[in-house]
């Protein structure tokens, strides 16, 4: 075997090195997501809040203010969305919802942005799995050019 059939043996191994860890990190992502329980789509209509022009109000209750006086309002605690095939209802988060009473006198609902921590974990194991998976596919084409006898040569 001449030094370009085994450079070329190289950069085959280097692409199917490549997409087998693509597809073996996904299983793993995937297989992760599962065993943690986490549900993509719950992740992601967290945010979501009740919008009176799109979606429909299943059950209505009364929130006192938590700043200012204790005045009243009604509000919708649990709809669905039209648009939602999943059929699911939402519930409101209270914990994310500041009601206030504004100077004109009119009670208003305000929402706190907490941090996804969640989506944050994902993004992080996702990104872990990368890097490891480089690294497994740097330490197999290096010992693949070692055996190939092209330690001089960048066959990549």
């Amino acid at each position: 075997m001449d030094d370009l059939e085994r450079q070329m043996e190289l950069r085959i191994y280097a692409r199917r090195m490549t997409w087998g860890l693509v597809f073996i990190i996904g299983l793993l992502f995937i297989g992760g997501l599962r065993l943690a329980g986490v549900d993509l789509d719950a992740m992601e209509s967290r945010g979501r809040y009740f919008k009176p022009d799109r979606h429909i109000c299943l059950k209505t209750g009364w929130l006192e203010t938590t700043v200012g006086d204790k005045d009243r309002a009604p509000f919708c605690m649990e709809w669905i969305d039209p648009s939602d095939t999943s059929g699911n209802t939402h519930p409101l988060i209270q914990t994310d919802l500041v009601i206030v009473k504004d100077n004109g006198g009119k009670i208003r609902a305000q929402h706190r942005r907490g941090v996804n921590y969640p989506l944050i974990g994902t993004i992080l194991f996702l990104a872990i799995l990368i890097v490891i998976g480089k690294q497994v596919q740097k330490r197999l084409i290096e010992k693949r050019r070692i055996r190939l006898g092209l330690t001089g040569t960048t066959g990549e």
